[in-house]
């Protein structure tokens, strides 16, 4: 085993596929970035390599401060260490020695200039067993218990593959290392997935539990189950590399180290794995009394990840340990244009998708900019569209289905023979496919309703588009015409209908000119945005997406009759 391992990342770089022996270490942070990941908060230890097992027994760097110099953190045994450096990653880097070797668990090298890249070696950290875990950590461990993880050798015993090597590292702890399993009736405290396959050996922690430097990782990226949740027999964590859960968009990375807090809080609740876990970890309480809000580094690198969704410890009553159901029929929309806590508006009975793909606090009032791109819940059910007191809009019957987005969006099929050219599907793409619509019809019919839901949405946003246009020509304040022309019934970000291009010098009537667009005109341009921000053409609720957009119609015509 290679003594030295390299650390966390806040900037470029991602290695796909299987580790090879270059890049079995878990990648560390560009040097020039690392001042800015550490302005609002420690930079966590992040696994930028999926091995096979989990995290391995190596020295691991946990933080790193920038100044002048470099300060460089990690956990280890008792030494001696050495850090090295390295101006680049992977296959080709060239690795030079730092400093002297020390026996302390911290040093400053010289910051230099430009991109460095570095690794610590030293002794290897040794396995303790969840057994030992339990002794301060009760609940985790006994929650744990419960799940499949914890019977994982169990699984392979029952179909006699308990032997077999090429099995066995995802399914015990530490397998093929000095201190890991060896065998059961030599290693029995190591058998299953335990604690240390995602946090690292502990037994140093556990001997010095109240020594800090010691503790092990708590990593909420993908990369940490990539190791194992991979091939073709379970390639969740393959299907989900491609999918765009897995990053944070970069438009957001760059507003969370400009903004900070405000803007971890408004847009990283659904848009980093990082900040939401945390709000979840803190109910919305105020974070410096609990757990700090993410470095934007941290923030930046974790997209919503599989703890996001699932509840790595424990059982829950939703099936596949998943933090919420997989079915509601709750209204919700979480604001984030107020000051109200996350916690306040957390809700765990909502749909696990619906926690995200909804409104986003979108309301006809507001006169800024359309509604987020992502009402697709509230969309699905048949809610926080304007629909007439009185009125009760008609619904399809896809909110129904028991598992409703995942019955579509996650379908799983498992092929005659499964092999690298015939994998098994899981779901984790999060794309629909013709093979989910064959659950409840043929696939001559699927295919008339996809094509004919969108032909019939496609054709009544244009009319209700022409409407609007006509009305912003016509029929709105003459000097919002002269103006703005057709863009006078938009926002004042217009959306993409009024500014296709997203052209930062096309902009609507001001907050002040809002004032003069009727109220029937702003329903209907909510209602457009909301079912055109849906995406699905109709799929989700085809019933209701064409209400919304007639209903507008109507409301425009109104107008335009005056």
């Amino acid at each position: 085993m290679n003594r030295f391992n390299s650390m966390l990342r806040t900037g470029a770089h991602r290695w796909r596929g299987r580790p090879t022996q270059a890049a079995a270490f878990a990648v560390l942070a560009a040097i020039s970035l690392i001042q800015q990941a550490h302005a609002d908060g420690p930079t966590r230890y992040h696994v930028m390599q999926p091995e096979t097992g989990g995290v391995k027994p190596r020295a691991y760097i946990t933080s790193v401060t920038r100044t002048q110099d470099v300060t460089l953190n990690w956990i280890g045994k008792n030494g001696p260490y050495q850090v090295q450096q390295s101006p680049t990653l992977g296959p080709g880097a060239t690795w030079q020695s730092v400093g002297d070797s020390t026996t302390n668990t911290t040093t400053t090298v010289p910051g230099g200039t430009g991109n460095a890249f570095f690794r610590v070696g030293g002794p290897p950290l040794h396995y303790a067993g969840s057994d030992t875990c339990l002794d301060c950590h009760a609940q985790h461990v006994l929650d744990w218990q419960e799940t499949v993880h914890a019977g994982a050798f169990d699984t392979l015993k029952s179909i006699h593959m308990d032997k077999n090597a090429s099995c066995v590292p995802c399914h015990t702890v530490g397998f093929g290392q000095p201190s890991g399993f060896k065998d059961e009736a030599t290693t029995p405290l190591l058998v299953g997935v335990q604690c240390e396959n995602c946090h690292g050996p502990a037994a140093e922690h556990a001997a010095d539990p109240g020594n800090a430097a010691k503790r092990p990782i708590l990593d909420r990226g993908a990369n940490v189950c990539g190791g194992c949740h991979t091939d073709a027999h379970h390639p969740n964590f393959d299907e989900f590399q491609t999918a765009p859960h897995a990053t944070v968009l970069p438009d957001l990375q760059s507003s969370f180290t400009s903004g900070g807090a405000a803007r971890e809080l408004a847009c990283g609740s659904c848009h980093s794995g990082e900040i939401r876990l945390t709000l979840l970890e803190n109910k919305g309480l105020d974070p410096v009394l609990q757990r700090p809000l993410p470095a934007a580094g941290d923030a930046n690198l974790v997209g919503v990840t599989c703890a996001v969704c699932h509840d790595p410890h424990s059982v829950t009553a939703n099936g596949y340990q998943l933090r919420n159901p997989t079915h509601s029929m709750i209204p919700f929309s979480y604001n984030t244009a107020t000051n109200t806590s996350f916690a306040a508006q957390y809700n765990p009975n909502i749909n696990i998708c619906g926690q995200c793909h909804n409104l986003r606090g979108g309301s006809w009032q507001s006169s800024g900019r359309p509604p987020h791109h992502s009402p697709q819940y509230n969309m699905l059910i048949g809610d926080g569209g304007v629909v007439d007191a009185g009125v009760v809009a008609p619904q399809s019957p896809h909110r129904d289905n028991p598992n409703q987005c995942a019955d579509c969006h996650m379908y799983r099929q498992t092929p005659a023979v499964v092999d690298d050219q015939h994998p098994m599907i899981e779901g984790h793409t999060f794309e629909p496919t013709m093979a989910a619509c064959l659950q409840c019809h043929d696939a001559a019919t699927a295919d008339l309703h996809m094509q004919s839901a969108g032909i019939v949405i496609d054709h009544n946003t244009t009319k209700l588009v022409d409407a609007l246009n006509n009305w912003a020509l016509t029929k709105a304040d003459s000097a919002l015409s002269t103006k703005y022309g057709t863009l006078a019934w938009e926002y004042t970000t217009p959306g993409e209908i009024g500014n296709p291009t997203g052209a930062a010098s096309i902009v609507g009537p001001s907050s002040s000119e809002q004032a003069k667009i009727p109220d029937n005109i702003k329903k209907a341009r909510y209602n457009l945005y909301m079912v055109l921000h849906d995406n699905s053409k109709g799929v989700h609720n085809l019933d209701y997406a064409n209400f919304l957009l007639t209903s507008s119609l109507e409301k425009v015509n109104i107008e335009l009759s005056h």
